[in-house]
């Protein structure tokens, strides 16, 4: 940077200088400007003179600066007069779900909004709204709406492109009739969601619909696959089911016989 060209004005400089000392001490607005001078290529006896400090405390500070960046322009002799306070760490948001609805913890200090279990269109806009805004994951996101996480963030994708009324509010007729989904479907729909989430595998409503398709000749959709999940009160036991079969494998075997019917 070749400054050569530019006119400096005393007046301007001591008008400035007075200014900055208002917020900055004395000391360490001459230290930044020692360290600028440097950077503008003037030599260190004459940046030493026009900040009055000595020569060798000049190239001090500019070792320094270079190693630890511009932490090191305070005077750390001085650093105990004024300690950083940290801000207070906020609580993260949190968002849950029971049988009477859904729950969004805004704090730390026992705000929440709660959501009835009957007003799902309202849970979902709000919920993917907090995904949009990163305020959750994708998977916290995916257990509380009880949909997949593709799913979850293809809805939220659209939030941002359309209003709820087009993305959220189903206006088709008639979807939620059974005769797609029989006793055979649903019992597969079924074996196939515990299968897979005893083993590890994609319990995703677009994997299960493929499944259930396959295996009974019937064209599911993911959609259908996910209503019936949610229906029959299957949506929340992906992650809980391993856990009982493992704590069940623990539990001695009741042998006593049972009447059959």
């Amino acid at each position: 940077m070749d400054c050569r060209q530019v006119v400096f004005s005393p007046e301007k400089s001591q008008e400035r200088i007075h200014k900055a000392l208002q917020v900055f001490p004395r000391k360490l607005l001459m230290r930044i400007m020692a360290f600028a001078l440097h950077l503008l290529g003037a030599k260190r006896k004459d940046v030493a003179t026009l900040v009055a400090m000595p020569e060798e405390s000049v190239k001090t500070l500019l070792t320094v600066v270079m190693r630890d960046a511009f932490p090191a322009l305070r005077d750390r002799r001085c650093s105990s007069a004024s300690v950083a306070v940290p801000p207070p760490v906020s609580q993260p948001l949190s968002v849950s779900r029971d049988d009477e609805g859904w729950n969004i913890a805004l704090n730390s200090q026992d705000q929440a909004l709660s959501i009835p279990a009957n007003h799902p269109v309202q849970a979902r806009t709000i919920v993917l709204s907090l995904l949009n805004a990163r305020a959750i994951s994708a998977p916290e996101c995916a257990s509380v709406l009880g949909i997949s996480t593709p799913h979850c963030r293809t809805l939220a994708r659209q939030l941002t492109e359309h209003d709820v009324a087009e993305v959220l509010i189903d206006k088709r007729e008639g979807q939620k009739q059974d005769y797609r989904m029989g006793t055979e479907q649903k019992a597969e729909l079924i074996q196939q969601l515990v299968a897979r989430a005893m083993t590890g595998h994609s319990t995703s409503s677009e994997v299960l619909a493929e499944q259930v398709s396959k295996k009974t000749q019937v064209v599911l959709s993911p959609r259908t696959a996910r209503w019936h999940l949610h229906q029959l009160g299957l949506s929340n036991i992906r992650k809980t089911l391993p856990q009982l079969v493992e704590t069940l494998k623990k539990t001695p075997v009741d042998h006593r016989q049972h009447p059959t019917d």
